[in-house]
């Protein structure tokens, strides 16, 4: 995860030490999660929580991947297992 304010434009450019947030692989594509909810994963009320994530090709195909990928940042935030 990016700490501080990061360069909203930048957001979308690869990062050395990238992996997809699913399998581990090597990223292909990069997600912005925004939550409806910023509180629920340690935003200000009345802020935007953006987080930064990356997927592998076979991981952002799957039909579930949205669902996994809330569990893992939502597991990452506040400190539980990384298993799916």
């Amino acid at each position: 995860m990016i700490e501080g304010t990061p360069d909203i434009q930048k957001l979308n450019k690869p990062l050395p030490g990238d992996f997809c947030l699913l399998c581990g692989g090597a990223p292909d594509v990069i997600g912005i999660f925004i939550p409806k909810d910023a509180e629920k994963f340690g935003g200000i009320k009345g802020k935007t929580r953006l987080m930064r994530y990356c997927l592998c090709e076979k991981c952002q195909a799957k039909k579930d991947t949205p669902e996994k990928v809330e569990k893992v940042i939502t597991a990452e935030l506040i400190g539980g297992c990384h298993a799916i």
